[in-house]
């Protein structure tokens, strides 16, 4: 595939710069002490992109398919990767995008780099928890970690300014799912994404008269499962060999998308049986509505059984009509071997669930 040129003139927070400007403008903001930090690391990158055209990043990944650690960055693959996402969201030259992201991730790189490619007018505002405080204007696209997004739904924040917003880096709670589904606008899509496929490869929108009940695959994306059921991918100009994952999928629409079940690593054995915890916890949840785990726990008869963790301030407790809902639904094999109870799950930064903070939490004598 034929190298993209990049755009003869850059957009910066709404100042045009020819490359060597833009260069120039970014060493200095990126050795001013007087800037904030947030600011001096985003011109770096920028200056390092576009003055070392042909040499590699140095990412840190999240260990999603393998134990963490640090990954070579082509600058021609950042470059393909963007223009697939250019592409699914029509955005053209000196359209307005929203950067709220740290840099020190992929994700944040990646605004970036999809804003230099397409001659986009990249405004960057700090990476606070409730960006669209501190941003003006109208912004054709922008991405936000779910907890940006619950912070600004909570805080009633302008969310409408924003055309076209994605969600990476961390689970939707079902809540905040909910409240995001009824928003007219903006167009909100979930993303599948990883470092090692140099941020998301497929989406799916959330929102709307007509959302998607599967990922969708960007344009140059193949995937298969592998012997365990789980997702590999290959992208054409981006990744130099199939990628396996340690996610369990479903391969839908002639190959076209794909349902996400869970992760491999969390199937619980119990009793010869295979329970995937994600899927449960999603029909659960719908039942009881609210935020829910399915944990493993040790068992002398059965090898493992479930634990079921439900997220509840209400008192008291409605452990009984719980007990009745999931008799009423679940087969033998999925009934919790016992229900607790807690105030908040535990989660990481990424404001996903924290499954090992939270089987500690569940001691025996919880």
């Amino acid at each position: 595939m034929a190298a993209t040129k990049l755009p003869e003139t850059f957009l910066v927070e709404d100042r045009t710069y020819s490359r060597e400007e833009l260069v120039a403008y970014s060493a200095g903001m990126a050795a001013d002490q007087s800037q904030p930090g947030w600011r001096r690391g985003l011109f770096d990158f920028i200056r390092a992109f576009l003055n070392e055209p042909e040499g590699e990043i140095l990412q840190k990944t999240s260990g999603t398919t393998g134990d963490p650690g640090l990954l070579h960055l082509k600058r021609s693959s950042m470059i393909r990767s963007a223009e697939m996402t250019l592409q699914f969201f029509h955005l053209r030259a000196r359209e307005r995008v929203l950067l709220c992201l740290p840099i020190r991730y992929i994700a944040g790189k990646m605004m970036v780099v999809r804003a230099l490619v397409g001659g986009l007018n990249l405004v960057p505002v700090e990476p606070t928890s409730r960006p669209m405080k501190k941003a003006s204007g109208i912004f054709r696209f922008a991405a936000m970690v779910p907890l940006q997004l619950h912070e600004s739904v909570r805080n009633g924040d302008p969310l409408a300014e924003v055309e076209q917003l994605l969600i990476g880096g961390g689970e939707v709670h079902p809540s905040l799912r909910r409240e995001l589904e009824i928003l007219e606008r903006p167009d909100i899509y979930e993303s599948f994404a990883m470092t090692e496929t140099y941020s998301h490869f497929a989406l799916k929108r959330i929102n709307g008269e007509k959302p998607d009940e599967d990922f969708r695959l960007l344009e140059g994306v193949r995937i298969s499962r592998d012997e365990r059921g789980c997702l590999v991918v290959d992208i054409q100009g981006v990744t130099d060999s199939a990628v396996v994952t340690g996610d369990l999928v479903e391969i839908t629409g002639d190959g076209k998308g794909f349902r996400w079940h869970g992760r491999v690593d969390n199937v619980i054995k119990s009793g010869g049986m295979k329970i995937i915890p994600e899927l449960l916890e999603q029909r659960i949840g719908q039942w009881l509505k609210m935020s829910c785990l399915i944990l493993p726990e040790e068992d002398p008869r059965l090898g493992q059984r479930t634990v079921l963790m439900v997220e509840t301030r209400d008192q008291p407790v409605r452990m009984e009509a719980w007990m009745e809902i999931l008799r009423r639904n679940l087969p033998g094999h999925e009934f919790p071997g016992r229900i607790v109870t807690v105030r908040e799950i535990p989660r990481n930064p990424s404001f996903k669930p924290d499954r090992k903070a939270a089987v500690a939490l569940i001691g025996p004598d919880y």
